[in-house]
């Protein structure tokens, strides 16, 4: 994500908790203090939920999380999360994508449905549900 940010001019700083040869390591979001106008990340599902408290807390302008469409589901969310900060826009996949190791070659298509979910600031207090148009795949192919 941060090197498609880069190319397409936009400020970065990527950051990790882990050495995946990418960015700076070290780095705690769940513990972090340190904000910026726009978050874009693709957390551990595992600790999603923490990651939409900070988020929403370190983000000044805009937060998004690329998450498995299933983080729509849980009465644990539907009480916490999606009634004390509901995202204003969820995006979802048209066409299944699938996460490759770098090493390997892309062949078929995923079986999880993903979505990004954004928390914008400055947008109305409703979640407006999307998708991306089919298509979107053979730009990146």
């Amino acid at each position: 994500m941060s090197q498609v940010l880069e190319e397409a001019g936009q400020p970065v700083r990527s950051t990790d908790l882990y050495d995946r040869g990418f960015g700076e390591v070290g780095v705690d979001f769940l513990m972090s203090q340190s904000g910026a106008d726009n978050i874009v990340t693709n957390p551990p599902y595992n600790c999603a939920e923490g990651f939409v408290a900070s988020g929403v807390k370190l983000a000044k302008r805009k937060f998004g999380l690329l998450l498995r469409l299933a983080f729509l589901e849980g009465a644990n969310r539907a009480k916490t999360i999606f009634t004390d900060n509901p995202p204003s826009r969820v995006w979802v996949f048209s066409e299944r994508i699938t996460f490759y190791p770098s090493d390997a070659e892309p062949k078929g298509s995923g079986t999880t449905a993903y979505a990004w979910f954004v928390w914008d600031k400055d947008a109305p207090g409703s979640t407006e549900l999307k998708w991306i148009k089919p298509g979107y795949k053979a730009k990146f192919s």
